[in-house]
């Protein structure tokens, strides 16, 4: 045990420290953040996802977890790509903030994909990311009296990850490991340790009438030493303006979205996580996530229409 100074409010913090990272660990082990509406963040699961849309785009997403904990998670994303004219390449660029109590890892990757069309209306793309990361330890606001733990600590990371996704304009599938690899970069006590990534995600659209769509989706994520969590998810779309659905996780939690297509550049989403950590019950009113998304019209010859995926 780590010997405290007789501080309250510090002992407080260590505590909902322990706490808070314990419970991040028996949920899914995983080291990237997550999200509820990574359908329309996609990049941050598969490298490949930027060559499933013909139009530039950028969207950022704001993640408040745990409600009304003290130092409980919050993240946010923003990530850009665009196709590279009349190429079958696409470029992207995504920056994350991630922040849990004392700890901070803030993230720079750029994304290349490349997509080759297999027949008329099918496709098969590669994505390849690149980036580092930056990860920070407060410790000064532990007050623990351990030399180990006396100073902040500070370091980079530099990672590689790669996608692969099958997809046309009524489905997708794709498989992907956005951390395959981590290189340390320096010397520090205490470094994360790094977790290798995979994930399987797909979906599809149809149907229900003509005003009414209907998209299941599935996501398998598999993280070293965890392992395998499913999200399953049901989503449908009113006359091509409002999303409304729900994700329900194997870890016991779900979420509700809603999603709004307020033009045909311009999206606004909102999602609600239940509050269903064990551990966390009667402390927290669940986590809140805000997605802004906006597309550029700006390419020839090409009517900018609704995203499904």
């Amino acid at each position: 045990m780590i010997p405290m100074k007789k501080n309250p409010v510090k002992l407080l913090m260590a505590g909902l420290t322990w706490l808070i990272c314990s419970c991040a660990e028996q949920a899914s082990a995983q080291q990237q953040p997550m999200y509820a509406q990574y359908l329309y963040n996609g990049m941050v699961i598969n490298p490949a996802y930027p060559s499933m849309d013909e139009f530039s785009s950028a969207t950022i997403v704001a993640r408040n977890q745990w409600v009304g904990i003290e130092g409980a998670p919050r993240t946010a994303t923003f990530s850009f790509y665009s196709p590279v004219k009349a190429t079958n390449t696409s470029l992207g660029f995504m920056a994350v903030k991630d922040e849990i109590t004392i700890y901070s890892q803030t993230g720079y990757h750029f994304n290349i994909s490349q997509k080759v069309k297999l027949d008329d209306k099918l496709f098969l793309a590669l994505g390849l990311k690149g980036g580092m990361e930056q990860f920070k330890a407060n410790n000064t606001h532990l007050g623990t009296d351990d030399p180990v733990f006396a100073d902040n600590q500070q370091y980079w990371k530099t990672d590689v990850g790669f996608g692969l996704m099958l997809f046309s304009d009524k489905f997708f599938a794709g498989i992907a490991s956005p951390v395959f690899h981590s290189f340390d970069l320096g010397s520090s006590v205490n470094k994360v340790a790094f977790k290798r990534h995979f994930y399987f995600q797909a979906g599809l659209i149809t149907d229900v009438s003509k005003e009414v769509k209907f998209r299941p989706g599935l996501l398998l994520r598999q993280v070293t030493g965890a392992g395998v969590q499913m999200d399953i998810s049901a989503s449908f779309l009113v006359k091509n303006i409002i999303w409304a659905g729900v994700t329900w996780r194997t870890e016991k939690s779900a979420s509700a979205m809603t999603q709004i297509q307020i033009s045909k550049n311009f999206q606004l989403g909102y999602s609600y996580d239940f509050a269903s950590a064990t551990h966390l019950k009667g402390m927290q009113s669940g986590s809140h996530e805000l997605m802004l998304n906006y597309r550029f019209s700006l390419k020839k010859g090409k009517t900018l229409t609704i995203r499904y995926f």
